[in-house]
């Protein structure tokens, strides 16, 4: 079962941008892996999620942090995840 904050809208802040480009990947494929989402789990850092998921038919890892003051769910980062 996914927590209340899965159902938040998204917030991609700008210092995301970058990392975007650097791993060319879209808004549009963030929005898409997160709607393939598999699982989740607690990062390491305290109140961050990472979201298990794929792109490009290969795993991927996208670190979001809720904020329940706004109900928004903030992307954080997005990256490839190798086993």
């Amino acid at each position: 079962m996914w927590p209340e904050w899965w159902d938040w809208g998204l917030a991609f802040p700008g210092h995301l941008e970058l990392r975007m480009e650097q791993r060319e990947i879209t808004e549009v494929d963030l929005r898409s892996m997160l709607q393939r989402a598999s699982s989740y789990a607690s990062s390491v850092v305290e109140g961050r999620f990472m979201i298990h998921t794929t792109h490009q038919n290969r795993p991927w890892v996208v670190i979001v942090e809720p904020d329940p003051a706004e109900r928004l769910l903030v992307v954080v980062t997005a990256y490839e995840s190798y086993p």
